[in-house]
């Protein structure tokens, strides 16, 4: 019984005047009985009376749960269409600028506009179905090479236009290993978004991304760069998607959750090593594929 009964209840330490007379007609000691009888029943309508209360207690919150979670969901559904509608108001302005006859530098550099913000819009229409977990993830053998010509040729307008170079190594570009294409490429695009993010107006910055691999084996993906500092805060809250106050904003959250989304769909994971001087590496790990 988890009720404790009053200190002195029945105790004979106590003085008889202070004592309450017996109720005339019962037996000695029925009043004790009695009294422990009607904190049983007490502390049994508490127990069932706190586990109606535990239960609407776990209601509230898995309501309150239901609740954050579908106003995160509208958060994430509102802020990829203002994304897009802001790529899109880019492109249209730029193809409007190219439709009027602009010099030839002007052309080149709104067709690098387009091309980098159609880019960007597919890369976060793949990136929040990989994160939410609507991708279907299928790893098939690929050319190392083909994966990340796909990610260097995808990135070079944006770095052309944000002074980035993005400079690309790998130990067997000929290596064919298990990946999904679609899940690899978002992933690695991810980081280098992230990157970016972390390295703000840095101007004529550089990326690096080498690649460690053997034939059948993808064993680690490092996006590095040495430009900026990165605080020991910073580099604990990497990977926290609802941290969107970071540098680079709402896409580069996104950026670091799809790059450890890829790497765990591959059963692999992410993390970020800040560098004791200057500088940060995004390291994706592959665990090594078995037939």
């Amino acid at each position: 019984m988890s009720d404790v009964l009053p200190e002195g209840f029945e105790d004979d330490s106590i003085s008889p005047s202070s004592k309450k007379p017996e109720r005339e007609g019962l037996p000695p000691g029925y009043r004790m009985r009695a009294d422990a009888h009607y904190v049983e029943l007490l502390s049994s309508k508490r127990d069932r009376s706190e586990a109606r209360g535990s239960k609407r207690d776990r209601e509230a919150m898995e309501s309150d749960t239901d609740v954050r979670d579908r106003r995160s969901d509208r958060e994430h559904v509102e802020r990829l269409i203002a994304q897009l509608s802001e790529d899109m108001s880019a492109i249209e302005a730029s193809a409007t600028l190219l439709a009027g006859g602009a010099p030839a530098v002007a052309r080149r550099v709104n067709l690098d506009i387009i091309r980098a913000h159609a880019w960007r819009a597919a890369w976060v229409l793949r990136a929040q179905a990989l994160v939410d977990g609507g991708a279907r993830v299928q790893p098939r053998p690929k050319q190392l090479a083909s994966l990340l010509g796909h990610v260097r040729s995808g990135f070079a307008p944006e770095g052309r236009l944000n002074s980035i170079s993005l400079h690309v190594q790998a130990s067997d570009w000929n290596a064919v290993v298990p990946v999904d294409e679609a899940a690899f490429v978002a992933g690695l695009t991810g980081a280098i978004v992230a990157t970016v993010g972390l390295i703000g107006p840095a101007d004529s910055a550089t990326i690096a991304v080498t690649v460690t691999a053997s034939p059948g084996e993808l064993r680690t993906v490092d996006i590095t760069q040495d430009d900026v500092s990165i605080s020991g805060p910073i580099a604990n809250r990497f990977f926290d998607s609802s941290w969107t106050e970071r540098q680079g904003g709402w896409t580069a959250a996104l950026g670091a959750a799809t790059a450890r989304a890829a790497a765990e769909y591959h059963g692999g994971d992410a993390a970020l090593v800040a560098s004791p001087r200057n500088g940060s590496t995004i390291r994706l790990s592959f665990r090594p594929h078995t037939t």
